[in-house]
């Protein structure tokens, strides 16, 4: 009489064996795809900021490489230069281009400034030239995660100033002639300093603004 044969299969100890070994892969899986996925996300966030520095730079350039020797009045009447920036984050200026699709009764010229506020670089800009007290700016948020902004001015006389006009050697603001080349440095909190260097339009001569 022959013994039943023996029936194959996992005994207890196989089983908890193999399922250990599922185990470790799963886990192993589970951390290459979770690192996967961990470096997509930082890819993607440096690609959007680059994408808004490179927006940034672009907006900076376009307005300061249309920039026009037109002084404005500002809500207070006062006469105001072409370009005129103080020690600070600020600066203000008049650009050509504002672009009319409407064909609305309005100059082409447009008063725009830039300034840091608290970590956000934002760019103004106001329907009107010479503005009333009433008149307000239109803020854009260019770019966010800003420490600081620090601008200079060169003039004809390849001399750096920190403010423009500069009143040492400027008397009538309104009358001061505007720099040719504008630097800017804009250091962030997840970046290194970023350096853009800009040279300023100018309008033929003889040619009147309106």
């Amino acid at each position: 009489m022959k013994a039943p044969g023996r029936q194959s299969g996992f005994t207890l100890l196989e089983l908890i064996v193999v399922l250990a070994i599922f185990a470790i892969f799963a886990v192993m899986a589970y951390g290459g795809l979770d690192s996967v996925l961990k470096t997509r996300k930082q890819v993607e966030t440096a690609q959007d900021r680059i994408a808004e520095l490179q927006r940034t730079y672009l907006r900076l350039r376009n307005d300061f490489q249309q920039m026009r020797p037109r002084p404005i009045r500002d809500g207070f009447g006062d006469v105001q230069p072409a370009l005129a920036a103080g020690d600070g984050s600020y600066v203000e200026f008049t650009r050509a281009g504002w672009r009319n699709p409407l064909n609305l009764p309005r100059s082409g010229l447009q008063r725009v400034a830039y300034r840091l506020d608290e970590d956000k670089l934002i760019r103004s800009s106001w329907r009107v030239l010479d503005r009333a007290q009433d008149s307000q700016p239109i803020d854009t948020i260019l770019l966010d995660k800003v420490e600081e902004v620090q601008w200079r001015y060169l003039d004809a006389s390849q001399v750096w100033h920190s403010r423009w006009p500069d009143i040492d050697t400027n008397s009538n603001r309104g009358e001061a002639a505007p720099p040719i080349g504008v630097e800017v440095r804009i250091r962030t909190k997840d970046a290194s300093e970023i350096h853009f260097l800009f040279a300023l339009g100018s309008q033929p001569p003889g040619k009147k603004t309106p």
